[in-house]
């Protein structure tokens, strides 16, 4: 549903898309470095047989270790975040999906944030559906990040997704529309 909603914001808005979960996999899968700092601390363990990484191996265990997820975030994440801070300095508007925003604090780098939410039981079924995940680590994946309740209280727009399409359509065409009118930048 997000997906589908920030296919809506770049249709109406000119503007450069960064996903942190597409640099995280960009990392993950090309950067030599990265593979051997995860190797250094995961071991052969989290590596297929053919080097690649074991992304379900690795993500159970570190929704598993708490320790293990901090170490994780401390390889990818600086290097996430000098990716988006780079590509935000060379644009003008720049829309950004980063799932850890408030847990990594990067709100503050930020004019407006834009959150997505739901019922946590409607996150539990996408994760199980959408990622294939189980509904144990489904669980694990959502612990571990601020409650809901909170991102909303610091947001400055949510999009219910709890509704059909349309609707949520609705609230991020209205954003768009606030948007364009404090920054410019309205699609062709």
């Amino acid at each position: 549903m997000a997906r589908a909603l920030l296919e809506i914001l770049q249709g109406k808005l000119r503007v450069s898309f960064f996903s942190a979960d597409f640099e995280a996999r960009r990392l993950t899968e090309s950067d030599f470095a990265v593979q051997e700092e995860i190797r250094s601390a995961f071991g052969d363990r989290v590596f297929d047989p053919d080097g690649s990484l074991a992304r379900n191996r690795l993500r159970e265990l570190v929704f598993e270790e708490a320790k293990a997820r901090k170490t994780l975030e401390d390889i990818l994440h600086p290097r996430i975040r000098r990716a988006w801070i780079d590509q935000l300095g060379n644009e003008q508007l720049l829309l950004a999906e980063i799932p850890l925003l408030y847990e990594t604090a990067a709100e503050r780098n930020f004019d407006l944030v834009i959150v997505t939410a739901c019922s946590r039981k409607s996150q539990k079924e996408r994760l199980v559906s959408g990622r294939n995940l189980s509904e144990a680590l489904a669980e694990q994946v959502i612990n571990a990040q601020i409650a809901l309740e909170i991102k909303i209280q610091r947001a400055d727009r949510v999009v219910w997704t709890d509704c059909p399409p349309g609707v949520a359509a609705l609230q991020v065409n209205q954003i768009a529309r606030e948007i364009i009118d404090r920054y410019g930048g309205a699609a062709n």
